[in-house]
Formats: structure tokens, sequence, C-alpha cells
């Protein structure tokens, strides 16, 4: 991967890191917020919010995981593996990088996987 690739994939996973911290620190000051509450809430309203916390809990631990998915991205730029898929080893395309800088597979094999869940 030459340089200006390898500034240009870094690049994206800056940004992508950025908008993830920060969507998660507006979860957890949502979070902060539900919990101050909860004591003025009626009790039919306890499973709405309950719910509401559940969905909530789901979308950070999504956006964790995309974390560790873009240090795992970082760290292939760095060793040159970056746009590599790591089932068939075939070069992921450039516009699925742009789309999804943490891709860890091409297009069919990352098919493959969903269809096995």
């Amino acid at each position: 991967m030459e340089s200006t690739d390898r500034a240009a994939a870094l690049e994206r996973i800056d940004r992508l890191e950025a908008d993830i911290r920060q969507a998660l620190q507006e979860k957890d000051l949502a979070s902060d917020a539900d919990e101050r509450s909860d004591g003025h809430h009626h009790p039919a309203e306890a499973a709405t919010d309950a719910e509401a916390r559940e969905k909530q809990l789901r979308e950070v631990f999504r956006l964790r995981d995309q974390l560790e998915r873009l240090e795992r991205a970082r760290l292939n730029v760095e060793a040159g593996t970056y746009g590599v898929c790591a089932d068939c080893g075939q070069p992921i395309p450039e516009g699925r990088l742009r789309a999804v800088p943490d891709a860890e597979r091409c297009v069919a094999c990352q098919s493959k996987v969903a269809r096995r869940r």
C-alpha cells in the first residue's frame, strides 16, 4: 500500500472513530439522564423505559464492537495488510473500503459469513 493510500485509509478510520466516540459519549450522557429521572416515572412506564435502555445498550455494544474493528483496521494499515480479505486473501475493492473503512472481508466472503449467522 502506497503512503498516500495509507494516509487516506488512516484518515477515513480516524474520522469514523471520532464519530463513534462522539455517539458513545452522547449515549452515556443520555443514559445518565435517564437514570436520574427514573424516580419520576409512573410504574406503568417501567417496561417502556426498560426497552429503551435495552435498545440503547445494544447500540453502545454495536459501537464498541465497531471501535474494535477500526483498531484492527489501523493495525492492518500499519502492517501493510489493510484491504486484504481476511478469508480469501484477495484485495477488498477500494469502493468498499471507502464505504466501510473497517471492512475485514470482500463482499463475497462477508455475504457467506452473514448467511451463516
